[in-house]
């Protein structure tokens, strides 16, 4: 096929791949999505390291009210919108960042940020359950009766340092994401 020929994969204009009309009316507003979600849960990880999971470990430690009790009534109740929010906008910001890689390697456009977005956007999950932080927090927060004080131990041991991780590590994809727009404006300049 001719360099030129519209049916050449890769060529501007052809209805996928690099280069495409497609991918690339699609590579800005997804890394758009991908930054504003990934700024949006690293606020939220942020919040939870410095405030929520102090006070959960100090309700855990005082036993005042119990958290066995505590925790799963209001995650029935009062916390049940919040908690769906969260779990939602979680899994879009991981998908943002996957999408936004995928399409970055697809468009061969700043595909070394699009790379460090793309795995430390979706590390911090992986590792809050790889490291099985993620089934003792569960244990911890609905669990119907009293924590054992190996578990409040190992809980509030790890509470705030891995949330504080999950923190950094979407700092990480956030700051290779506002890199993007500079290294455009860089190129443009």
């Amino acid at each position: 096929m001719a360099v030129d020929d519209p049916r050449r994969p890769g060529r501007r204009g052809s209805a996928v791949g690099p280069g495409s009309d497609v991918t690339d009316r699609l590579y800005w507003p997804s890394w758009f999505l991908a930054a504003l979600l990934t700024g949006i849960v690293g606020g939220f990880m942020l919040g939870h390291a410095l405030i929520l999971a102090q006070f959960l470990d100090w309700l855990l430690l005082s036993g005042v009210p119990a958290l066995s009790q505590a925790y799963p009534a209001f995650r029935g109740s009062a916390g049940q919108s919040g908690l769906g929010a969260y779990y939602a906008v979680a899994g879009l910001q991981v998908i943002g960042t996957s999408a936004f890689l995928l399409l970055s390697l697809a468009t061969r456009r700043h595909r070394p940020a699009a790379l460090v977005a793309g795995v430390a956007g979706a590390l911090w999950i992986a590792v809050h359950y790889a490291s099985g932080f993620g089934a003792l927090e569960g244990s911890v927060l609905r669990g119907a009766g009293p924590v054992s004080q190996d578990v409040a131990g190992r809980f509030v041991g790890w509470n705030v340092p891995i949330h504080i991780f999950h923190a950094v590590t979407l700092a990480v994809a956030l700051g290779a994401l506002l890199a993007v727009p500079l290294a455009a404006l860089r190129r443009r300049g």
